[in-house]
């Protein structure tokens, strides 16, 4: 506590509101520090499901972290992010909510860039497993209670809590930090689960934390566990709360490592320290990068990389360079330098021009679309049953999106959150927003006026009974595919269609969770005939 005269003074929490980069929205976040003075302090973000509802007890949770730390001597900020919503997992627009938060607090506080670490409890421990796998550079320590962090360990009578359909697999590795633990070589973790924490009313099977600790412990990275004994969900006690206080409080990152392991299934998570990959070779699967400083050479191994940018290292002297055992030469790390793999397998030194292939921001799958703010857009000029049908499923989309998080939750268990799909009809987009969003187009080159204006930009045709998709033909009298596609005037946006032969073939594709979905998939009726994954060149 701080002095003030005679009278001991409690810091006092208080919510704060950041305009978003996404939507040019307004959202808000809890905050206390134990002072404001300009020295820099270390911040620490606890991750909760249920900010977003219950903001007085954000606001509180905050003081309770920031006594914590007083009471043991120690000056910090605490901050709880709300990630639009309860059940967001703070994943795609739920974490640019949490960076969004962090930029905004590090305007008003003095922050130690070094000394940023997160914990959370439940969902909030499933989010920090998230966090800190797929920003491995970001936070120095975390604090994941009975968090969840592999699909697989979902087990009921039947099979997993949840229906997985086959094309929905990638997504979930990709979220999944079981799938990319390496990330986690300079994040010190301290799991803790009670023992008797099982998948009933919330509670998350302590399978889930064993397994991570033998994961950590298999690659020898720093972790401790901490299993409650005789304790089911509820295994926060006050005790452990100041120990754990107290331990993220003595985390520090390491800026310049000489050892580095990234591994992602996509381009939105590419990077780590000077480490960054700019495309993978096939897309879906894992990519992983393996790169150690030693004195005066740098050997780097690769698994499904095609484009890698390695630097820049500050104050390091010339290097020479070894990619998958192929002498590269002498590389000044003081800059940032490319790689490709060309066709013949042989690693080459950029830069190269990625323009119209696949790279950061904008390489799919239609998950990626949930970062910036998207636009649905049902077509109105075709039929009135083509505009009937087209706004439908658009409404529906809004509606099912929130309910279910596009997909992104707990399995079976339903998670909402707080997003605002806009829909804009076809014929009411105006210029900015045709070039500046991210748009979701419903109908056909004859029903949607948008996609009547950019016909021939992409590989995409519709017939009586045949979709022709980049060269291949499907066919039946309700066939309709959702695709994503770079968007033809925006090197960083996207447009995906939705569209059908027929006017209601759409209506069959209403309860595809979109933040699960690959790049495209061709159903008709509910009968699933394609999906996958684009190349980098967006073709098959």
């Amino acid at each position: 506590m701080t002095e003030s005269g005679n009278v001991a003074v409690k810091p006092v929490g208080k919510i704060q509101y950041f305009k978003s980069k996404v939507d040019g929205n307004f959202y808000p976040y809890a905050v206390c520090a134990t002072d404001t003075d300009d020295n820099p302090k270390p911040l620490i973000v606890e991750i909760s499901p249920g900010a977003w509802s219950n903001l007085s007890a954000a606001v509180t949770r905050t003081e309770t972290i920031i006594n914590m730390s007083q009471e043991q001597g120690f000056a910090c900020v605490a901050l709880r992010p709300t990630g639009r919503g309860n059940g967001s997992v703070y994943q795609n627009y739920g974490e640019i909510d949490v960076l969004e938060a962090i930029e905004h607090i590090s305007s008003i506080y003095a922050i130690d860039r070094d000394r940023i670490t997160v914990t959370g409890a439940s969902m909030g421990g499933a989010a920090t497993w998230y966090l800190i796998s797929h920003y491995p550079d970001l936070f120095a320590g975390a604090v994941p209670f009975c968090g969840y962090c592999d699909y697989q360990l979902w087990e009921k009578p039947g099979g997993l809590t949840f229906y997985m359909h086959q094309w929905e697999e990638a997504s979930w590795k990709s979220r999944s930090a079981a799938f990319i633990v390496e990330n986690l070589r300079h994040t010190p973790v301290w799991i803790v689960h009670g023992e008797w924490d099982r998948a009933v009313g919330g509670g998350v099977p302590v399978e889930h934390s064993r397994e991570m600790a033998k994961k950590l412990d298999a690659l020898g990275y720093t972790y401790e566990y901490t299993e409650v004994p005789e304790i089911g969900h509820g295994c926060q006690t006050p005790e452990i709360l100041r120990q754990i206080t107290a331990w993220l409080l003595a985390q520090k990152k390491e800026r310049y490592p000489e050892q580095i392991s990234l591994a992602t299934y996509s381009l939105r998570h590419n990077r780590s320290y000077w480490t960054a990959i700019d495309q993978l070779e096939v897309y879906g699967q894992r990519g992983l990068v393996e790169a150690e400083l030693t004195g005066s050479v740098l050997r780097v191994q690769t698994e499904n990389i095609q484009t890698l940018s390695i630097g820049p290292v500050d104050d390091h002297p010339p290097v020479e360079l070894l990619f998958d055992d192929q002498v590269i030469g002498s590389i000044d790390l003081k800059k940032q330098r490319q790689f490709q793999r060309n066709q013949q397998g042989i690693w080459e030194i950029g830069p190269f021009n990625l323009f119209g292939q696949k790279r950061p921001q904008n390489s799919g799958p239609i998950s990626d679309l949930f970062y910036d703010e998207l636009l649905l857009v049902p077509g109105t000029i075709g039929t009135e049953e083509e505009k009937f049908f087209n706004t439908w499923v658009a409404d529906n989309a809004t509606t099912y999106f929130r309910t279910r998080n596009g997909g992104v939750h707990r399995g079976g268990i339903m998670g909402d959150n707080e997003v605002e799909l806009v829909t804009v009809l076809d014929t009411e987009l105006n210029d900015i927003q045709l070039q500046e969003k991210n748009l979701l187009l419903y109908g056909t080159y004859t029903s949607n006026a948008v996609m009547a204006a950019l016909e021939g930009e992409f590989p995409l045709t519709f017939s009586d009974q045949v979709i022709q998709l980049a060269g291949k033909s499907y066919i039946g009298d309700r066939v309709a595919v959702l695709a994503v596609f770079p968007h033809p005037d925006h090197p960083h946006r996207y447009v995906a269609i939705h569209g059908g032969v027929s006017p209601d073939s759409v209506t069959w594709g209403s309860h595809l969770d979109m933040q699960l979905l690959p790049d495209y998939i061709v159903y008709c009726g509910g009968e699933t005939l394609d999906w996958g994954f684009w190349s980098n060149e967006w073709s098959f």
